[in-house]
């Protein structure tokens, strides 16, 4: 893995990047046909585009953003009360 495959996290190191492809629609808008994820690198991205006949697609890095906080106790428990409503609702 290169430099250019890590990302830092703002804490206590390194990430892995993980990479996509973008297909668009023909055309001249680049309209965005489909996404296809996750490959460990920009050259497997581009291999399978290439694999499956693809001609407009870009390769581009992922980045998932996720909240790093703990949900309180409480949220669980609300949590378990949406579900058995959405059963209730659901006749079950």
């Amino acid at each position: 893995m290169t430099s250019a495959d890590t990302v830092t996290d703002g804490g206590d190191g390194s990430m892995s990047v993980l990479y996509g492809v973008v297909r668009f629609e023909p055309g001249d808008e680049r309209r965005v046909r489909d996404t296809t994820i996750t490959f460990d690198s920009p050259a497997s991205a581009e291999l399978f585009a290439v694999e499956s006949g693809w001609h407009d697609y870009q390769v581009c890095p992922l980045f998932f953003f996720v909240d790093h906080s703990t949900a309180p106790a409480a949220g669980r428990m609300l949590l378990g009360a949406a579900l058995a409503r959405s059963t209730r609702r659901a006749g079950g």
